[in-house]
């Protein structure tokens, strides 16, 4: 690995940091992927501040992601966990705390990236104080959501058209997202370019799934997996009540429906006591109590594990901007019960490495469920598929893809060799 040499580049990911526990209250796929583009820049040669507000005490004020990649706690609000939506009022203070940051260190930057949409408002301002550039990923959209029929948030998704007019360039993480952009907000097709997610592939040992499969004391039953963020717009609940109606075939008695996450903010605040606790009722109320286990949120790290030992892993989303679960399930040769919503048909091949569920009717996916548990050649076609499939998408490419996006908008007048145009990068639709 080479020393970064390169002008560094200003991440803001106000409320999520790039190394944070997955699965625990806001952290899922964004922090995951910030941090492999960080890494990956670093082995590049182009370095970046990653500025997250401190929210915890004890934490120190910079963290190490890469030689020449930091993330860097800002004291701007109480040092504790916040809702995102008492971040807003914070937001002007947040770009202040970058700019002061930068002068104290006489620091220099090519271009600002914001992840999500508190962090757009902050790098606008960033941008126009320090004269440079400003590029946009969202990672989910308040428009997207309303459009699945979750409550709408009208704030947010005004704020949203703001940022996607103004920005120099919107990074979309599926084709699904940046037609959701034209659609839903106007965007400018041509100033939106699609950098997809990778997924990193850790071979499971045969004796590592059999050590947590004896751990969990599964015996030999079937294993159907859920993993993400408790919260109602994963859709959670079709899977309990679709195990509910998996109950009712003798043939599968056997199966244990495992869940791995934790509430999000918006889980905790699902009904009273949280999403778990209200998946735990429903679970108990459709008499699959003990088919159902709730593990909580387990190390990133080993996840594959639970992969591999899955028969069927299920992603129910009322939306999904890209699929990252979907895809590291293949990346171990699980095959995928997925709803055809957003990126996942973009992740999952119907009927070749899983199967895609239009809407979100229970027996639907019990029927699909049930087909591959029953079906150990399909299972196994599907999962070779699934692997083959899953090594199509890398870190490498997505970094390659953003330095290219980097390079055109920090340097116009230089030809990109990547084409960022709605017909190429969307597709059709």
């Amino acid at each position: 690995m080479r020393e970064p040499t390169g002008r560094a580049i200003a991440v803001v990911s106000a409320h999520a940091s790039p190394l944070a526990q997955l699965g625990r209250g806001e952290n899922g796929g964004m922090n995951l992927g910030v941090r492999r583009l960080c890494e990956g820049l670093a082995e590049r040669g182009v370095p970046t501040d990653v500025f997250v507000r401190r929210d915890a005490p004890d934490l120190p004020a910079e963290q190490l992601i890469a030689p020449g990649s930091r993330v860097v706690l800002l004291d701007v609000g109480p040092p504790r966990r916040l809702p995102k939506d008492a971040l807003v009022p914070l937001l002007d203070r947040f770009a202040r705390a970058i700019i002061d940051h930068a002068a104290s260190e006489r620091r220099t930057y090519r271009l600002v990236h914001a992840h999500y949409w508190l962090s757009g408002r902050v790098a606008r301002s960033v941008g126009d104080r320090l004269g440079v550039p400003w590029v946009q990923s969202f990672h989910s959209l308040a428009r997207m959501k309303a459009a699945a029929g979750l409550p709408p948030d009208f704030r947010r998704g005004a704020a949203e058209e703001e940022l996607a007019a103004e920005c120099d360039r919107i990074v979309a993480m599926s084709r699904a997202e940046g037609r959701a952009l034209v659609r839903l907000y106007g965007a400018r097709r041509e100033r939106i370019c699609v950098a997809e997610p990778g997924v990193d592939i850790h071979p499971v040992r045969a004796r590592e799934v059999a050590a947590l499969r004896s751990e969990l004391g599964l015996g030999e039953r079937r294993v159907v997996l859920f993993a993400g963020r408790l919260e109602p717009l994963k859709g959670a609940d079709t899977l309990i009540q679709a195990i509910g109606q998996l109950d009712c075939d003798p043939r599968l008695g056997d199966c244990a429906c495992l869940f791995i996450g934790d509430d999000s903010g918006d889980g905790a605040r699902s009904g009273r006591g949280g999403e778990r606790r209200r998946l735990e009722w429903l679970a108990a109320a459709a008499g699959i109590a003990e088919r159902v286990r709730f593990l909580g949120a387990v190390p990133h790290e080993m996840l594959p594990r639970y992969y591999a030992l899955a028969d069927v892993c299920v992603v129910p989303s009322r939306v999904e901007t890209f699929g990252l679960v979907a895809l590291e399930a293949q990346a171990q040769g699980t095959p995928v019960v997925a709803a055809r919503v957003g990126g996942l048909p973009e992740v999952v091949a119907d009927g070749e490495t899983g199967l895609l569920i239009d809407g979100h009717d229970p027996v639907d996916y019990c029927a699909a469920i049930s087909t591959l548990l029953r079906d150990g050649e399909t299972r196994r076609r599907m999962g070779e598929a699934a692997r083959r499939r899953a090594a199509t998408f890398s870190w490498e490419r997505m970094v390659d893809r953003m330095l290219t996006i980097y390079g055109r908008v920090s340097s116009p007048e230089i030809p990109a060799e990547l084409p960022c145009g709605y017909e190429v990068s969307l597709g059709g639709g």
